[in-house]
């Protein structure tokens, strides 16, 4: 057995090596997943984040007694058949926590600079919301926030809406006052990216020191263009926003486009993909993938859809994503090596976001209430604040799922009401497509 990544810390210390009687029958844990490589067989403990690879004879040795392969019952990968794996992840998790550094200061800071927007997406989670521009007094009282909470430090900002662009007015004021002030920052932004231009653009480098942008790519350019209805009736939206891509590529600036799927344009998107890989085809700065519609995660798509409609949306998507990956246009994430303590911003304490009125919370699906504070005060409503860290009555499949270890589901988040099949079929992809990425750059280094 090869180890090729060692226990995150700082379990490596704190379960150290396990001891087990001679002869004591083994199991698996049911954390760790398979891979095959060539020559022999990568096993992925996502409790302990390790990664070995056994040669052909210990893999072969696996299924009958993973106790008969040197190091696997020291590691952890093998455990006596009794063996609860899901109180130890949650004690894991625990000790995880109270290891974890207390956040003293804010550093991540998502700002919805209107909840208005120049877009009609018929799909919109925010629709019926109050639409509010943020008034330039309130930038200024922004700005001070950060500033307050900076203490000296760079920070990073995320720009959103609504459409962050339809009032880019307070996004150079807040960038000129903290620049002022001394402060560093980096930004992205999600944007629908209609409203670029060059003068935009050169501004967004100079200014908002914009390192990445996320726009959302409905279909080709009929169907693009009926999703989105734009309020403007000249031209064709859809080809002004591929020619805003072009600007940010020219200007340095990553985007990542991300496809919305759902039943009405899964197979067109197969297109866009064709049409995508045609236009930037080699873009380094270019990453695409594929998201289902929030309302195809929300309660009522658990009403609405059936299992068969989620079975044939899933593998619409899972399609896809392969075309994205052949096409080199999908780019995959990092290989985590360490324990996951957050699910986002939510419940982690050193981010917050800030409404176009100023008040402070934690997730811009809440912004019609749900805040704890507001930017010109110092005092937070702490039951609030925590109210998002509260995590929802464990499913029946979380007894046997192998990412229990890293799945957190707040009470707040409408994402994680229910877990379907697919759901952890598409995350056992996304792994074994990251644990083989490691592996090969890995054996290229050696």
């Amino acid at each position: 057995m090869k180890t090729i990544l060692s226990m995150a810390k700082p379990l490596d210390g704190l379960l150290g090596a396990q001891r087990l009687k001679e002869g004591e029958p083994c199991r698996l844990m049911r954390y760790v997943v398979q891979q095959p490589v060539e020559g022999g067989l990568l096993l992925y403990h996502v409790l302990t984040k390790a990664v070995v690879l056994l040669d052909e004879d210990e893999a072969h040795r696996l299924s009958a007694d993973p106790a008969s392969v040197p190091g696997l019952v020291e590691g952890w990968f093998a455990v006596p058949l009794s063996h609860d794996d899901r109180e130890l992840a949650l004690q894991v998790r625990a000790v995880g926590k109270m290891l974890e550094k207390p956040v003293r200061r804010v550093r991540s800071f998502t700002i919805l600079t209107t909840t208005d927007c120049n877009a009609r997406c018929f799909y919109c989670y925010e629709k019926g919301r109050s639409r509010i521009p943020m008034r330039d007094e309130t930038a200024v009282e922004v700005a001070r926030y950060i500033v307050r909470n900076a203490a000296g430090e760079s920070v990073r900002i995320r720009w959103f809406g609504g459409e962050p662009l339809y009032n880019k007015g307070v996004i150079t004021r807040i960038c000129r006052l903290l620049q002022d002030a001394g402060v560093g920052y980096k930004s992205e932004m999600v944007s629908n990216g209609y409203l670029f231009d060059e003068k935009t653009v050169e501004e967004a480098v100079s200014l908002w020191n914009l390192a990445k942008v996320q726009i959302t790519l409905d279909g080709t350019e009929s169907v693009y263009n009926r999703a989105k209805a734009f309020i403007y009736p000249e031209g064709s939206a859809f080809r002004r926003v591929i020619g805003n891509m072009h600007l940010l590529f020219g200007a340095g600036i990553r985007v990542t486009v991300r496809l919305n799927v759902d039943r009405h344009n899964a197979e067109d998107l197969f297109s866009l993909a064709d049409q995508l890989g045609a236009e930037f085809g080699g873009e380094p700065l270019l990453n695409v993938y594929s998201h289902p519609l929030f309302e195809s995660c929300s309660v009522e798509a658990a009403v609405h859809h059936t299992d068969l409609e989620r079975k044939a949306l899933y593998d619409s998507r899972m399609r896809l994503q392969q075309k994205l990956q052949e096409a080199n246009l999908f780019r995959q994430g990092k290989f985590r090596h360490s324990l996951k303590l957050n699910r986002c911003m939510a419940d982690n304490d050193g981010a917050v976001v800030i409404l176009p009125d100023g008040h402070v919370g934690k997730c811009e699906h809440y912004t019609d209430s749900g805040w704890f504070g507001h930017v010109s005060e110092e005092d937070w409503d702490e039951a609030v604040r925590v109210s998002y860290k509260e995590l929802r009555e464990e499913l029946d499949a979380c007894r046997d799922c192998a990412f229990y270890p890293d799945c957190i589901r707040p009470v707040k988040c409408e994402e994680s009401v229910h877990c379907y099949p697919e759901e952890r079929e598409e995350k056992l992809a996304e792994i074994r497509t990251q644990l083989l990425s490691y592996y090969r750059s890995h054996e290229v280094s050696d």
